[in-house]
This record gives structure tokens, sequence and C-alpha cells, in this order.
């Protein structure tokens, strides 16, 4: 039978964050879910931490791969389950039994649940990110959803064929963003931390915030409705004119 969640780990040389990222899957209380581990040809001892754990983990694979997000297109392709989890090695669930509370909120009118976020790592550790209720453009325009905490319907991946690999940083923001922009996706709030986000990755090191800048602002472009486009970005213009 189809599970109702699979819970995606890539991986790449962080054999560290990876035995964080195991302990806090292993400890959750609700047992019936995928559990899918997909590396990237390691070689700081992740392989063999896979292996040593190769009896709680459904599926996995290590071979070299093109990047994160082909490595989580792998993963999503792989799962067999209803929904997919992206909590990547480093990324820890917030308790013990986050997957359990979650479980209600992964109803058939739903196609992606998201909830907030506690950020681990730099300055702001500990810091909590509040999600919307109610997700909007204007939202959109400003923030993303960390993808440690979306639990995303495998048709819907299936249907925006995964990640848009010509992203490197943003692709996950990409997707959520043709999701809500284009395709009218059904989304849901999970009202509680669903898990603590590594700061630690590529899209919040400070040498590539121009570059994430730069990819968010063509999947605007490419997405956003015009008005959304044209008015944000407008007025965006005009606080760096004046200043402020």
């Amino acid at each position: 039978m189809e599970k109702r969640l699979a819970i995606v780990t890539i991986c790449f040389n962080d054999k560290e964050g990876l035995a964080r990222t195991f302990a806090s899957v292993f400890a959750q209380d609700m047992r019936d879910l995928q559990y899918v581990v997909i590396d990237g040809g390691s070689i700081d001892g992740s392989v063999q931490l896979i292996e040593a754990h190769a009896d709680r983990i459904d599926k996995w694979t290590s071979e070299p791969d093109r990047g994160i997000y082909h490595a989580q297109n792998k993963g999503w392709y792989t799962a067999d389950a209803t929904f997919v989890l992206f909590l990547n090695a480093g990324d820890v669930l917030d308790a013990p039994d986050v997957i359990a509370r979650t479980m209600p909120y992964l109803t058939d009118d739903v196609d992606i649940a998201y909830g907030d976020v506690r950020l681990s790592g730099g300055a702001r550790a500990g810091e909590v990110k509040m999600h919307p209720e109610r997700m909007t453009g204007g939202y959109l325009m400003k923030e993303v959803v960390a993808h440690a905490s979306q639990f995303i319907r495998r048709s819907l991946l299936e249907r925006h064929e995964g990640y848009d690999e010509q992203y490197r940083i943003a692709a996950d923001y990409a997707f959520f963003a043709k999701a809500f922009w284009v395709q009218h996706a059904r989304m849901r709030k999970v009202p509680f931390v669903v898990s603590r986000f590594d700061m630690g990755g590529l899209s919040s090191d400070p040498t590539q915030e121009q570059a994430v800048a730069d990819e968010r602002v063509s999947i605007q472009r490419r997405y956003a409705p015009w008005i959304w486009f044209k008015v944000y970005h407008g007025y965006a213009w005009l606080n760096r004119l004046f200043g402020r």
C-alpha cells in the first residue's frame, strides 16, 4: 500500500549533518512513513553511516549527481507516497511528534501543507520564521517558504516535472511560485513549527546573496502576475533611489 508521507534526505559529504537528520527522523513516534536517502557519492563516511542504518531506510542510493535539485528530483521520483517532505542533511524535525501531528492536515483537498521553521546556526539561531496563515502574492514577492516545512503532494511534483535545475540556488522557490501563481495549488498552513532549518546551506551563504536575489527576480518575472512584479519592483526601485 502507498504510504501517506515520504521523507527525502539528500546529502553530499555532510556526515555530521546527516547524523543529526537521522536521529530526528528515527525519533518520530509516527512509524507509518517511507524514508528515502539520496547521497551524491560522499567520501567522508556518510555512505558508511547510511549503511549502518539501512534497516531503517526504505530506499537509498549513493552516486554522483548534478547538484541539490537534481538530487531532490531523484528523491521524489524514488519515493512511493502521496506527500513528500524534503529534510536534507543538517535539517531536523522540531519535535518527536511533528509527523504524527501533521498527518491530519495531509488531506485529499491539499496540494502543499506548510508550517513554520526554527532557524538553526548563525546569528539568527533559535528564531522562528512564521509563515502566513494564508499564502499571498505579497508575501511571496518578499519571502520564501522554507523547503523543510513543506509537505508536497507527489503528483504536483510530477506535474511540474520536479525542480527546475536551471536555477542553481532557488529552484525550490521557483517550484513554490509556479505552484501558487500558475497552478493555483491548494495550500494549507500547519499551525506549528515543523523543522529546524540549517542556515549553513547554499541559499543562506552571504557570498551568494546577490545570486539568490537575481534568481528570485528571474523567477518572479516568469511566474508572478505582471502587476505584482511591476508594483513590487517599482517600489523597490523608488526605495533605493531615495535611500529608504
